[in-house]
């Protein structure tokens, strides 16, 4: 209905019919990826890019003076910190060719790395994201974590132990840079990915065959936040979780980090994946009302690959508007609209728009 301004219900009599609308309309050039963005009233788009990637086409973006929105990458380094992957090693020697160094100690990894960070910083990126199946954290000696990924670049087999050694040394190392570029990270926790064996055989990964998990990682989490606050170099940090059994882990342990550079600088997350609908987001925003300060909620993400999805922030505020609705009825907020109306705006806009800095102006 928003993009298409089609009424009628989807089924098998009025499929064709609007099928064939959708596809003339397609045809406009308001119907573009840039065009529907444009439509949406976007401001920033942040895409998700490995340390390795060229980013041609945000310079491409950049100068393209007829788009206004502002297209920056966000760092995903998911193939750096999952050593236990087969990719891993491919990966190693790829970000070595874009760093023109061979990758073989920690040191090495560490140096590219950060040369990488610096590229994406110059290309406008602030923020990273983080696939974690769960969080774990393992202290390890630079020896050790150094063994550990010889063991790895050679094709040698990862105990479990070493595999979270090495996970954690990478993402405290990935967190302090963080930390000294002013960027916010990302840690999306607790799925389940792949379950379907046969299926990953016949179409590959992320393909719709993952699932909400039930592992325990509250003080795995907690000691991780830890040994960056301890030495101030805990960066702007926003909590997901798949599983809503862990809401309130996530909106305790937020509390137990945050700091003065920025309100909310610890953020729970909104409702992800499997929670981006109404249950999922209604009881997120409740947990974190009831266990921190939902006036400071940074709000939704898009969290998708489809440009009809922006949408979803509509979605977002009408039930965040609900929620709040329902809350004045049953007297437990004031009702006060002024006070009210800006907390709306603020948690629709307002709080990332001044959260994520450098993004938008």
């Amino acid at each position: 209905r928003r993009y298409f301004g089609i009424d009628q219900l989807l089924s098998p009599k009025t499929a064709k019919e609007i099928w064939e609308k959708c596809n003339q309309l397609l045809q406009q050039d308001d119907f573009t990826a840039q065009g529907l963005i444009t439509r949406s009233n976007v401001k920033a788009v942040c895409t998700t890019d490995d340390p390795a990637d060229s980013l041609e086409y945000h310079k491409a973006l950049a100068n393209n003076k007829n788009f206004k929105v502002k297209v920056v990458p966000a760092l995903r380094p998911d193939k750096g910190v999952h050593i236990e992957r087969a990719d891993f090693g491919p990966w190693i020697t790829k970000l070595g060719e874009t760093v023109h160094s061979k990758i073989s100690t920690m040191d090495d990894l560490k140096n590219a790395l950060r040369k990488r960070l610096e590229f994406f910083h110059q290309a406008g990126c602030r923020l990273s994201d983080h696939a974690l199946d769960p969080i774990r954290y393992q202290e390890a000696t630079d020896g050790e974590v150094n063994l550990i990924l010889k063991k790895a670049i050679n094709h040698e087999s990862l105990s479990r132990i070493e595999i979270e050694k090495y996970q954690t040394s990478i993402l405290l190392f990935l967190a302090k840079e963080y930390a000294r570029l002013h960027w916010t990270m990302q840690l999306h926790m607790g799925t389940i990915r792949n379950n379907s064996g046969r299926m990953m055989k016949l179409i590959g990964p992320d393909t719709g065959f993952d699932a909400i998990g039930d592992e325990i990682y509250a003080k795995d989490l907690a000691n991780f936040l830890n040994a960056l606050d301890e030495t101030d170099e805990l960066p702007k940090t926003i909590l997901y979780c798949i599983n809503p059994r862990d809401n309130e882990i996530i909106g305790t342990i937020i509390g137990c980090f945050q700091g003065s550079e920025v309100p909310g600088k610890i953020q729970f997350g909104s409702g992800w994946w499997f929670n981006d609908q109404k249950d999922g987001m209604v009881r997120q925003m409740t947990a974190l009302a009831n266990l921190g300060l939902l006036s400071r909620f940074v709000g939704m993400v898009t969290d998708s690959r489809s440009f009809l999805s922006y949408t979803r922030h509509e979605y977002f505020r009408r039930i965040l508007c609900n929620l709040l609705g329902e809350w004045v009825e049953n007297g437990e907020i004031p009702n006060d609209l002024p006070l009210l109306g800006k907390m709306v705006q603020d948690i629709s806009f307002n709080n990332a728009k001044n959260y994520f800095t450098g993004i938008i102006e």
